[in-house]
């Protein structure tokens, strides 16, 4: 996949990339690409870890010219491993999704939206441990003067784990369904291209 990025590191130009995290690289670019959603190629974030990669997505349906749900994949592996991590790799995401008012207040949304999580990598079949995160509901009013003009919640879900392998994909994938799943679409709006042309 084109979009994949190669490799982030703070190492010497002259260091070789480690064979595991090429691998885990490997893995998400031999990952299919899902229906519905533009994927770009960012900058990993700095000093997290020796070597880094990311990735940030958006559905191509909108609502008043933004995207219904967008997010962030991130990428760090250190080869010496983090006490923190339990292991040499570490996953780090975040979704926001617009969602209707009514789900934004309700008060079991945080428990909905986490489900919303583990489920998507249960089915997807991404190992994983040391799972950690948070979720954020978000009331927002718009006012043009006085008048109120428009009112609107997003729920924002904040993860980090360790998978068990290097080969990603399955993670990938669960992110990708996890953002379908936000926008209100159905977990199968995240099938691969390939996958849906197959079916056919």
């Amino acid at each position: 996949m084109a979009d994949i990025p190669r490799a982030s590191t703070e190492e010497p130009a002259a260091s070789v990339t480690p064979e595991r995290f090429r691998t885990a690289l490997e893995s998400l670019r031999a990952t299919s690409r899902p229906r519905g959603l533009i994927l770009k190629e960012v900058p990993a974030p700095a000093r997290l870890a020796p070597y880094a990669a990311a990735l940030t997505a958006q559905t191509v349906e909108t609502h008043a010219g933004t995207p219904v749900s967008s997010g962030r994949f991130v990428v760090l592996h250190d080869p010496d491993t983090q006490p923190a991590w339990d292991g040499d790799f570490r996953l780090v995401v975040m979704v926001r999704s617009r969602v209707d008012e009514e789900i934004g207040a309700d008060p079991l949304l945080g428990r909905a939206a986490w489900s919303w999580l583990t489920d998507a990598l249960d089915h997807c079949g991404a190992g994983r441990h040391a799972l950690v995160g948070t979720v954020t509901r978000v009331l927002s009013d718009t006012f043009g003067g006085l008048e109120l003009t428009d009112a609107c919640a997003h729920v924002e879900i904040r993860s980090s784990w360790s998978p068990t392998t290097p080969d990603l994909g399955p993670h990938l994938r669960a992110w990708y369904e996890l953002m379908h799943l936000t926008a209100g679409h159905e977990p199968e709006s995240a099938v691969p291209l390939a996958l849906a042309g197959a079916a056919r």
